[in-house]
């Protein structure tokens, strides 16, 4: 790779950042695409975040993903925030252009793009998705659905007044779009029948407990189609499950290729080819 003076920069930036496959994903796309750019890791605490941002806009930086923690604290740093970012109140994306920071989030395109082809002939306005857990992928991904135009979006957690809270900032968005209800079995049978996608936004089956689901088997049928944000290990216990009884499945893979597309897109105006990029991430994986 010949980096000179006039090769632009891009990053992650996160707390911790090792595990980050997005240098793997993006380095293979800007040699895909015969660009001129190198994509670094960087770990900053978050009493540093300010002072990283000054930094970068001292450099040849075309922009950067943002992950945990920093997804809020990053907005103060920005000029100016795409309407869904503003809305959803997290950045993943940032964009470095004529001396102005502007703040995306494409973690709900991402989750889109993923299920899109997958839906066969159901109409996006007659869906009804259940997502489990509450943490700030399931925030973007379910502000996303609402202003795609989905018929519901269902948060189910076991804090309910957490899941209260995001339905709340949904429905003054997006009105009637949203319904809280906790993660007790007796509730989650009251909406299955109606769910058209069962969303699994928890930690729950990641590799340090991956017999662990957050839904029973014997609640899955093999009508709905059932998705798992985690990717690693490719088939947690909810998939197994849902396999079992005939459902269709999808792990989060291909939400984080699209997150990653739709950011290098932002940056360099090329929307890179999928396969190339889900091969990279799974070069990554191994």
């Amino acid at each position: 790779m010949n980096i000179t003076v006039n090769t632009k920069m891009y990053a992650v930036i996160g707390d911790p950042i090792a595990q980050s496959l997005s240098p793997k994903l993006h380095n293979g796309l800007f040699e895909a695409n015969g660009i001129d750019a190198i994509y670094f890791p960087v770990e900053v605490k978050s009493e540093n975040l300010e002072k990283l941002v000054q930094g970068f806009r001292l450099m040849n930086f075309g922009g950067f993903n943002i992950t945990k923690p920093h997804k809020l604290d990053i907005m103060k740093y920005l000029d100016e925030l795409d309407p869904l970012a503003q809305k959803i109140g997290a950045v993943n994306t940032v964009v470095y252009r004529d001396k102005k920071m502007i703040g995306y989030n494409t973690d709900g395109f991402g989750f889109i793009k993923s299920i899109e082809k997958k839906l066969g002939k159901k109409v996006k306005e007659e869906l009804t998705i259940l997502i489990l857990g509450c943490g700030g992928a399931v925030k973007s991904v379910a502000m996303a659905l609402a202003d795609w135009g989905i018929k519901k979006v269902i948060i189910a957690n076991r804090t309910l007044s957490k899941a209260d809270e995001l339905i709340e900032q949904i429905n003054e968005n997006w009105p009637g779009k949203a319904q809280a209800i906790s993660m007790e079995e007796s509730e989650l049978k009251k909406v299955l029948p109606n769910a058209d996608l069962i969303v699994n936004g928890t930690s729950l089956g990641m590799n340090d407990a991956p017999e662990r689901t957050p839904i029973a088997k014997e609640l899955l049928k093999k009508d709905v189609f059932v998705y798992d944000m985690i990717y690693s290990p490719p088939m947690t216990q909810l998939l197994k499950d849902a396999k079992a009884v005939g459902a269709q499945t999808e792990n989060g893979l291909e939400m984080l290729l699209y997150q990653g597309l739709l950011a290098f897109e932002l940056w360099t105006g090329i929307f890179p080819d999928p396969e190339i990029g889900k091969k990279l991430l799974e070069e990554g994986l191994k």
